[in-house]
């Protein structure tokens, strides 16, 4: 017996340390809780049962897969003879390579600074401002840095990072919303710079700003908000048709006369309503608000802010502003059903 001790031993931490690898993986995987995106099932329950109506089931949510916005690159090409002339601006090397077969060939990001040195090298050579062919590269480099800032938000392998909804990497929309702001400043500054004509950046340049992406990306918070829109979205659109219905049966407070029903609804909107409903849709308009307000500053000529922040959420056209009329409809029908009780609207219905 104790001669086979040993071995069983052996065997055993043998065992012990093959699972080690993937105990560490399931802990790394652990997040902690994650808090809902958007009102849910139970909240559309409550607000049927306040109101005296059959409730609805939200159905499964389908989304319609949007045209993300897509500009091509110019098919610009300096001749030899015109690019010899560029040599006192350091320029044939990146010449030559954006001539070549594999001048195409880059990841997005490197593309954009490719595109961003070719641009600040011809805005550099003051000399050949008077020559036709210089003027018509320098407008075509400028549509393509252009073009490359929409492919890396577009296309990007980052691009794709953002919208996923796989083990969200915080617990809320808040949380998503803060890191994703604090991110993407150094992203929009930089796009900036590009897309105004700046001097070319420096090694350390991209190099901070390829670990600035990298760092951006991992919020995945586009895929985070996209499902937080179009869950709010869906759920709204039952809320207010039962609301609705309530509203034309008049059976809450018939002709005008305060009921207790009345008061179990006045009680409601104080409570469950501005504690618990009323901060999850702010979260989201909270989010959706200062998304636009960041990306809005980019200085885009080959397509409308509107247009990139559609793309950059993968939302068809005109769901930003469906959601809000949606939420200003709910906001507008509570007042009336505390009207119709003659009940005056409270504060906490008042704001979204």
């Amino acid at each position: 017996m104790h001669q086979k001790h040993p071995s069983w031993c052996w065997r055993a931490c043998a065992i012990l340390f093959r699972l080690i690898p993937l105990l560490a993986v399931c802990l790394i995987g652990c997040q902690g809780p994650t808090h809902s995106l958007s009102p849910d099932q139970d909240d559309l329950d409550r607000i049927a049962a306040i109101l005296n109506q059959p409730t609805e089931q939200l159905g499964k949510i389908t989304t319609t897969e949007p045209d993300r916005p897509v500009v091509e690159l110019s098919e610009t090409r300096i001749r030899f003879g015109d690019a010899l002339e560029l040599g006192e601006c350091g320029l044939l090397p990146l010449i030559a390579e954006r001539n070549s077969s594999l001048g195409r060939q880059k990841q997005e990001s490197t593309r954009l600074v490719y595109e961003w040195k070719v641009q600040a090298g011809l805005n550099a050579c003051h000399s050949l401002q008077e020559f036709q062919w210089y003027q018509e590269a320098m407008q075509s480099k400028t549509q393509d840095v252009e073009a490359s800032v929409i492919a890396l938000l577009m296309q990007s392998e980052e691009a794709q990072r953002l919208q996923s909804k796989l083990s969200r990497p915080f617990a809320g929309l808040n949380e998503s919303s803060q890191a994703y702001a604090q991110r993407s400043q150094p992203i929009v500054r930089t796009l900036s710079h590009a897309l105004t004509e700046a001097s070319a950046p420096s090694s350390r340049d991209v190099t901070e700003f390829e670990n600035a992406l990298h760092h951006w990306s991992q919020t995945q918070h586009h895929g985070t908000l996209r499902q937080a829109i179009t869950e709010t979205l869906a759920w709204l659109t039952v809320a207010n048709r039962i609301q609705s219905r309530a509203i034309n049966a008049n059976r809450l407070c018939p002709m005008g006369t305060p009921t207790s029903e009345g008061q179990i609804i006045e009680t409601f909107l104080k409570n469950y309503f501005r504690n618990h409903l009323q901060p999850k849709w702010s979260a989201v308009m909270r989010s959706l608000d200062g998304l636009e307000h960041q990306w809005k500053q980019l200085p885009l000529t080959l397509i409308t802010n509107e247009a990139l922040i559609d793309g950059l959420l993968e939302l068809p056209s005109g769901t930003r502003h469906q959601l809000r009329m949606l939420l200003s409809t709910h906001i507008k029908q509570w007042q009336t059903i505390l009207q119709d009780c003659d009940l005056a609207p409270r504060a906490e219905t008042m704001n979204s």
